[in-house]
């Protein structure tokens, strides 16, 4: 074979690689529903998963509207995070402490009365870690890996003067081909 037909025959082959990996679909998660809410006589409570800015989700933000006159807690060490309808493990959040996860000392965020609390959070589980071996700023960097397909949710443990008040929210989520 000459030059020029092996010059044609590997632009030919490479254009192919070049579409053929071109036409493969992207993945994109979705939620059903987008938020998850509750009300009680004691909150409003909302469970929205987060994508910050990937195909996927992240995380969570709960939201938790205290309706009564007096403080409420969130008892992040019983709080658990729901896959399936299992026990997921707990949440983690911005400015918490590994030994407070490993000696279930996680300490509560307060709601005070008539007030709202937002925090965004994620399943301990699902934490990814950036290789060691990069050479960057974001080197060992902990951040929350995919949430997987399927029922996700929340089963949120709020204390008010010694009575412990229960919320189980779930979300549905799937992953789409898209072209």
């Amino acid at each position: 074979m000459n030059t020029a037909k092996k010059m044609v025959l590997i632009f030919m082959v490479g254009y192919m690689l070049m579409v053929g990996t071109g036409c493969a679909p992207t993945l994109v998660a979705s939620s059903n529903p987008q938020i998850q809410a509750a009300d009680n006589s004691f909150y409003n409570v909302k469970l929205e998963p987060l994508k910050d800015g990937y195909n996927f989700f992240a995380g969570f933000r709960l939201e938790v509207t205290n309706k009564t006159r007096k403080d409420l807690e969130i008892d992040w060490n019983k709080t658990r995070y729901l896959y399936n309808g299992r026990d997921g493990g707990v949440f983690v959040f911005r400015g918490i402490r590994p030994e407070d996860i490993k000696n279930s000392t996680i300490p509560p965020d307060v709601i005070p009365a008539g007030q709202s609390f937002s925090k965004r959070i994620s399943p301990y589980r699902l934490l990814a870690r950036a290789p060691l071996a990069r050479n960057d700023k974001n080197a060992g960097e902990i951040s929350s890996g995919p949430i997987p397909d399927g029922e996700n949710g929340i089963v949120l443990f709020v204390r008010q003067n010694g009575n412990t008040i229960q919320e189980k929210l779930t979300v549905n989520i799937t992953e789409t081909a898209v072209q």
